[in-house]
């Protein structure tokens, strides 16, 4: 599937769809670039909402636009909790002069 424009992208998010986008913030922009999605989903249109989860997806530039080439998606919302919790203990790793 090919998207025209980025910053049009959108994520099926309603009740049918199970998936439910509560941010977004682009990573990295240009030829190459990651999105990250703050995403809650639901198996059945019945059940209740579950994450948060986050989903990482890299879109590669085309002539028709931008593919998805790759995601990686948590399962779970401990996941991305341990995930918050490994930043937090490298930031002094992500500090200007290091």
């Amino acid at each position: 599937m090919i998207i025209p424009d980025l910053d049009d992208l959108i994520l099926e998010s309603d009740e049918e769809s199970g998936i439910r986008e509560l941010g977004r913030r682009f990573l990295a922009r240009g030829p190459w670039t990651t999105v990250a999605f703050l995403v809650m989903t639901k198996t059945d249109p019945e059940g209740e909402w579950e994450g948060p989860s986050l989903w990482l997806h890299r879109y590669q530039k085309v002539a028709q636009g931008w593919k998805l080439v790759s995601r990686f998606r948590t399962t779970e919302a401990s996941q991305l909790q341990k995930l918050a919790d490994a930043f937090r203990d490298w930031e002094t790793y992500f500090s200007p002069g290091k």
